[in-house]
């Protein structure tokens, strides 16, 4: 196992209110958490952090102090993560004050065969005690979203016209799930009052189609006098270009993907996998609500 990265390399620091020596001190700290992971010691993972830091997982979850973090990083080390190495990089110290600064670090998990697990981005604050000894005081933790594609220089499109989550992009998305229901207005208000999906079509028989903003969710009516069991019908893949898919259907053994003759503005074919199960192929997408942006486009 290869050790842990040593997080000295060059980072940006604003040492205009601390010393060259309290910088190295703070990255110090990354560096004993890497070792701490390396070792599977969760206690040397955890010395870092204050008694009562306040630390943020990229879940959202909030470990009581440093006894929480040793804690949920005891169970990461006796489980998902074990035999994992932790490379730390501090990418920049800020000093607010000779014993205040803000840290900006990046993390990659990289497991015992050197595949990567995890990328994670965290902002951290650092305090220095009576003692000058640094500690982290606060750490939020998250999973970098990845880049958007970047426009051409002379590229006149604002970022507001750029292609939304349900328009094709060049890997298939899943995009699309259908439920055969005996009631669909009784499972459609289920769905939205329970996880709050938008109701965006109904079909005469009664059919609900609801959408949380990225995959739309058909809730078919069940007819009695079929051959169509209830419960999970089919799925769909949003595609780029039908030709393309189906020539690797083709390839991979399974039969040409049939044409869906109707006027219902969703899915063009209807396709089978190796051992039967339905799925739908739309160039156009599912159709329902676009995801929400704020006024920053995050």
């Amino acid at each position: 196992m290869h050790q842990p990265e040593e997080t000295n390399a060059p980072a940006q620091e604003n040492t205009q209110d601390g010393t060259q020596d309290d910088a190295r001190a703070i990255r110090a700290l990354w560096a004993e958490m890497a070792r701490g992971w390396a070792a599977g010691d969760a206690a040397l993972f955890a010395a870092s952090f204050a008694e009562e830091c306040d630390f943020t997982t990229v879940r959202g979850d909030k470990p009581p102090g440093r006894t929480g973090i040793e804690a949920g990083h005891d169970a990461l080390f006796h489980g998902p993560y074990a035999g994992t190495v932790l490379d730390a990089r501090v990418v920049a110290v800020r000093f607010l004050r000779p014993d205040l600064a803000t840290v900006e670090a990046e993390s990659t998990i990289t497991a015992p065969d050197g595949e990567s697990l995890a990328t994670t981005h965290a902002l951290a604050v650092v305090e220095r005690t009576a003692e000058r000894h640094w500690s982290i005081r606060a750490f939020h933790n998250m999973i970098p979203a990845p880049r958007p594609a970047q426009q051409a220089p002379d590229s006149r499109e604002s970022t507001v016209n750029a292609p939304a989550v349900n328009e094709p992009a060049a890997r298939p998305k899943l995009r699309h799930l259908a439920i055969v229901a005996r009631d669909p207005e009784k499972l459609a208000e289920f769905y939205s009052s329970v996880f709050a999906m938008e109701l965006f079509h109904r079909d005469p028989d009664g059919s609900c189609f609801l959408s949380d903003g990225y995959l739309s969710l058909a809730l078919i009516k069940h007819q009695l006098d079929g051959d169509t069991p209830v419960g999970f019908n089919h799925f769909g893949f949003h595609i780029e270009d039908t030709a393309a898919t189906t020539e690797a259907l083709l390839a991979a053994g399974t039969p040409k993907p049939a044409e869906r003759f109707t006027n219902r503005p969703f899915a063009e074919y209807r396709a089978m996998d190796p051992e039967g199960n339905w799925f739908d192929l739309s160039e156009h997408g599912f159709g329902g609500p676009r995801p929400p942006t704020d006024s920053t486009g995050s």
